[in-house]
């Protein structure tokens, strides 16, 4: 399908504020919920007592680990099940009442009486409890290549350095939140999911039903980031439960302090990464290690090593992944999950090993790279990581690069740098159902949801321009079980299941609007060849003669009920792979560092990235700054701290916890390399992970270019510089 820089779809809803929220959704006579926040931050739980709470206006009722006994027990239900307590603020009972204020007052008025043991609360505390886990996401943890070990000790030259991140919070702008209700022991469920499917077959699985007895519905969420899955099902049961405790609606709607510690978290990690090269800038050796923080009471492990043994080529290789449990919060997927913090250890380390080797930062990552996937020895299905070199330095202007620190702008010292990022090119099962009505309007209908990244406008676009139809006459309906199943939202997979499924469904219904018409005597196209005719302006042409019928009168002839049609895509993981497939690109940065004060600046940013096909330019840029921006927040600005003593999260709001604003935006400009890729169904790759890998170690290459301070700990704060 073409690529086409469309508006978007749902623009004039989201401004004008008529599409509804989950949160907004109202019942009649619903209740509002609030949560119950633990004494302590790890222990048991020995009593909870609501009698006070009972004694207040509006109370309508209160679920514990009591009443959550009746679900099936699993993952998602353990923590509202148990006594047991993981962290501190982690709740053990949810309360209902007529009002918000009061179902918080009476909150508050619960009695809980806890029995605490000893918590560990840093990464530091755990280290000789570190264990590996089996995976890594969808890797294995450890992998060895070669001799790696044997590789370094014989190398010419060898960087070897820690590196760590910070904890990071997702903060999608809209909270988490459920308007529940049941319906003759059928359950209707409006919540900010990313995944309506998924969360379908948890509630069936928790509460021991039928899934066709269940509608889950999200039509339009306010981001998520990774956060807006399973973490937020316990919490979500538990208002199920009260609703049907009470026989009403139920309300429950996180708080930005809760989202702190209920719902997911970058892990921390200290990451140990040896490089090996030969004299003329050649990799021979790769050790990557990382260490990462998760709970006691889940297992969760960013995938941080495994982009060290594909980004580059290299003989010998040895990654490996171990966790620490702590009383903290479960971590999470963020968006690019170990690949951002991966790379800022991987590339980094090369700038360090150009200055060593004395070659210019793009030449040493030009010299390694891979020609085919390092781990399978499959092919790329393409591959267009040298373009985005070359194209990114071009519009940089990398060839101008001045010497390091000699570059000044008043009271500013200037800086550029450099970093490469990627991420799998992968797809989930789909399928797309398409309705054209006589008048030619055209449903398209598909059970994933829209994050705010452009679904609605993909799909959209796609048909209209399959049809030769203005979008004003496709109505896409997303986001509710009922319709047929689609992809969650994660792993930048949406718009590459989608693309296939949506252009079969396409592909059938044209079918059956040009057979209708070359078999009806009564038509101008009568007797054409199907394979020679076009659909353009609501028509169907023939591209050699000037003959052509509207569409209308087509269905008015041949279907007045309409025509319908599905299309269907097959996950990653079902195909017979031939070749491995990623998504590439470069990014190039100009720092401004006040070496008195501290201040970073990042000033202008250029992404060159090549992720196949691009449907949408304007879309696909909007994706990409955005990464790039939470990406320099997690650079200069982003860190969740604990304290020690108790496990609180210090600083659970936007005041303490910074994050990038208006005022910190640099310049953007992107370049997309667009990529023929015959391997992948529709030729799309995912595009939202790969703008924010890989600024974070561009970011701290430019600071040391400006200020010879090399900096391997994010995130980047004023102390780091005038220290």
């Amino acid at each position: 399908m073409s690529s086409h820089p469309a508006l978007r779809y749902e623009a004039a809803l989201k401004v004008t504020g008529s599409a509804v929220y989950e949160a907004e959704v109202l019942a009649p006579g619903m209740l509002h919920a609030a949560l119950v926040k633990a004494p302590i931050g790890c222990g048991d739980v020995l009593s909870v007592d609501t009698t006070q709470a009972a004694d207040l206006p509006g109370f309508a009722a209160a679920v514990c680990y009591v009443d959550a006994e009746t679900l099936q027990p699993s993952p998602a239900t353990a923590l509202i099940r148990e006594r047991a307590i993981h962290f501190a603020g982690q709740p053990v009972a949810l309360v209902t009442a007529g009002t918000l204020q009061a179902a918080r007052e009476a909150a508050r008025a619960v009695r809980v009486t806890a029995q605490a043991r000893p918590a560990v609360t840093s990464l530091a505390q755990g280290y000789d409890e570190s264990f590996a886990p089996a995976m890594v996401g969808r890797f294995p943890a450890e992998t060895r290549r070669g001799d790696a070990a044997r590789a370094l000790t014989d190398a010419d030259l060898v960087m070897r350095n820690r590196y760590d991140t910070a904890v990071n919070n997702h903060h999608p702008m809209e909270p988490h939140a459920v308007v529940c209700w049941w319906e003759d022991g059928k359950a209707v469920v409006h919540t900010s999911t990313q995944a309506i499917f998924g969360t379908r077959a948890m509630i069936a699985h928790a509460f021991q039903m039928a899934a066709s007895d269940i509608r889950v519905v999200s039509r339009f969420l306010g981001g998520g980031f990774g956060c807006k899955g399973p973490l937020w099902w316990p919490w979500m049961f538990w208002a199920m439960l009260a609703s049907k405790k009470t026989g009403r609606p139920v309300r429950l709607e996180l708080t930005r302090a809760q989202m702190f510690t209920l719902v997911g978290r970058r892990q921390q990690t200290v990451q140990d990464l040896g490089l090996g090269f030969s004299a003329d800038g050649r990799l021979t050796g790769i050790e990557h290690h990382a260490l990462a923080q998760t709970s006691t009471h889940a297992d969760y492990s960013d995938s941080t090593a495994v982009y060290s043994r594909v980004l580059y080529a290299c003989p010998n290789v040895t990654t490996t992944h171990r966790l620490v449990r702590t009383n903290e919060p479960q971590p999470v997927p963020m968006r690019a999950p170990g690949t951002a913090p991966g790379t800022f250890a991987l590339e980094s380390a090369f700038d360090e090993a150009a200055e060593r080797l004395g070659l210019d930062p793009v030449e040493l990552r030009v010299r390694n790279f891979a020609d085919h996937d390092q781990e399978t020895g499959r092919p790329w299905s393409s591959n267009s990581l040298l373009e985005c070199y070359r194209v990114g330095a071009e519009r940089f202007g990398w060839s101008q690069r001045p010497a390091k620190g000699t570059a000044t702008d008043g009271r500013w010292r200037i800086g550029w740098g450099m970093a490469s990022t990627l991420y799998p090119a992968i797809r989930q099962a789909c399928r797309v159902r398409v309705e054209l009505t006589v008048d030619a309007s055209l449903r398209v209908q598909c059970g994933t949801q829209d994050m705010g990244s452009g679904t609605y406008t993909a799909l959209a676009q796609m048909a209209a321009s399959s049809l030769g139809i203005p979008v004003s006459q496709v109505t896409v309906e997303l986001g509710d079980t009922l319709l047929p199943e689609g992809p969650f939202s994660g792993g930048s997979q949406v718009t590459a299941s989608l693309t296939p499924a949506a252009e079969m469904a396409m592909t059938r219904l044209r079918t059956r609007l040009a057979n209708m018409a070359v078999t009806d005597e009564r038509s101008p196209l009568a007797g054409q060849p199907v394979e020679g005719l076009e659909f353009r302006d609501a028509t169907i042409r023939s591209r050699t003669g000037n003959v052509g019928e509207s569409l209308t009168d087509v269905l008015a002839r041949g279907a007045a009920e309409g025509l319908e049609a599905e299309g269907e895509s097959v996950a990653t993981q079902h195909q017979s792979l031939v070749a491995s497939s990623m998504g590439y690109g470069a990014v190039l940065v100009e720092v401004g560092v006040d070496a008195e004060l501290g201040e970073i600046r990042v000033r202008r940013v250029c992404g060159a990235f090549a992720a196949g096909h691009i449907l949408n330019p304007l879309l696909a840029k909007s994706q990409y700054v955005g990464g790039l921006i939470g990406g320099i927040g997690m650079a200069l600005h982003e860190r969740t701290a604990t304290d020690l003593a108790s496990g609180q999260i210090v600083g659970d709001s936007f005041a303490d916890y910074p994050i990038p604003v208006h005022a910190d935006m640099p310049e953007f400009d992107i370049a997309m390399i667009e990529e023929e890729d015959p391997h992948l169904p529709g030729g799309v790759k995912g595009i939202g992970m790969l703008g924010t890998a890989g600024i974070q170690a561009a970011i701290a290459n430019a600071v040391y270019h400006a200020t010879g301070k090399r900096i391997r700990s994010l995130p980047i704060q004023i102390e780091s510089i005038i220290e």
